[in-house]
């Protein structure tokens, strides 16, 4: 890469270190408490490095696409962390790596951004579900230092905060991502075999080579095409519901550098953004068709079908070539626990 571009980094991550370094010591910050339940909900997060797939095999990525990749609990993404309103979260990190990890809370203020955890070590920190929706977490790295390469290697997850009142709905977590590989020379080429690791010089360029949901590109879209059929995954799960039933989706888009216009193909939404004391009354949008979530950022959809086949996706026609894409059947035989694998809400224990 070019020294001046080197240098600049280095400079940005040397201010970013001297105005931020306060904040990374996992110091409590102040804020207005909702209306405690009383009851803690306990997560253990084990961080570590490892290879996974990140595209099957088909005529976009021949041979599937291995990845080193950085992960909570073994997968991307990492587990959804679900509380009620007015609930406190202990998370736990446990730091099973060879490099530094921490996290970072987009779901509240207290110890919102954890400190540093070390190869070998473990830490725990109490969150305070105050406002209800649908928030970001992924891992801080070391102080900000490397957190762009932490979250485009996986290392994020959604924490959901229910509100106090809100509508029965079969629900569902869905979590787009951006893949960076060095090693990946293009669509219809793929890596020859090769696993892939973190490009900046892609970061910097804005151009992902994968943009996956729940982990994997096309991981939920089994082909496309009519007269002309490309077979995209021969493995792949769809999401499954009935006709007319609301649906809710937990939307979260870790980046780290796009936008997702999210967009049900045939279909139309309600977004629940933003709320006021514990419910989600602050900004609602009916019956829209596209809603743009920024990286860094998650929010909540609703939806009915009618019966049929209907596709989500981010509308960004580049990053739907590149895996954006799910597909979601709507048939009187779904059931309510028919969920894709670790695609299902529910609450985690109480402490």
């Amino acid at each position: 890469m070019n020294k001046a571009i080197i240098a600049g980094i280095a400079a940005g991550i040397l201010v970013v270190g001297l105005v931020f370094s306060p904040l990374f010591n996992g110091s409590p910050l102040q804020s207005a408490q909702a209306d405690h339940t009383g009851v803690t909900r306990h997560v253990t997060l084990v961080a570590d490095e490892m290879e996974v797939q990140v595209a099957p095999d088909n005529p976009l990525h021949p041979g599937g696409i291995m990845y080193n990749a950085m992960v909570f609990n073994g997968t991307i993404p990492a587990p959804p962390v679900v509380a009620n309103v007015g609930d406190e979260i202990e998370i736990t990190l446990v730091n099973e790596g060879t490099t530094i990890h921490s996290l970072d809370f987009h779901a509240g203020i207290g110890d919102a951004l954890s400190g540093n955890v070390g190869p070998g070590e473990t830490k725990t920190w109490t969150l305070h579900a105050n406002t209800a929706g649908s928030f970001l977490y992924h891992c801080g790295a070391d102080g900000l230092f490397g957190v762009w390469e932490h979250i485009a290697n996986g290392m994020y997850g959604g924490i959901i905060v229910k509100p106090v009142r809100e509508a029965p709905a079969k629900e569902f977590y869905m979590v787009f991502g951006e893949i960076y590989n060095g090693a990946d020379k293009g669509l219809f080429a793929g890596t020859e075999g090769v696993t892939g690791s973190f490009d900046v010089g892609k970061l910097l360029a804005d151009d992902p080579d994968l943009v996956l949901t729940n982990g994997m590109a096309h991981k939920y879209v089994p082909g496309i095409g009519v007269s002309t059929q490309v077979p995209l995954n021969p493995d792949a799960q769809v999401f499954k519901v009935k006709p007319g039933e609301l649906t809710r989706w937990y939307i979260v888009n870790p980046g780290p550098n796009g936008y997702v216009g999210f967009h049900f193909i045939n279909g139309m939404i309600d977004v629940r953004d933003g709320n006021v004391k514990g419910n989600f009354l602050g900004r609602q949008i009916l019956q829209d068709e596209t809603w743009t979530i920024p990286p860094g950022s998650s929010t909540v959809v609703e939806a009915t079908f009618p019966a049929g086949t209907f596709v989500g996706v981010d509308h960004n026609m580049s990053h739907v070539l590149k895996g954006a894409a799910f597909v979601v059947v709507s048939s009187e035989d779904s059931t309510d626990d028919d969920h894709p694998e670790g695609t299902m809400v529910s609450l985690a224990p109480e402490a």
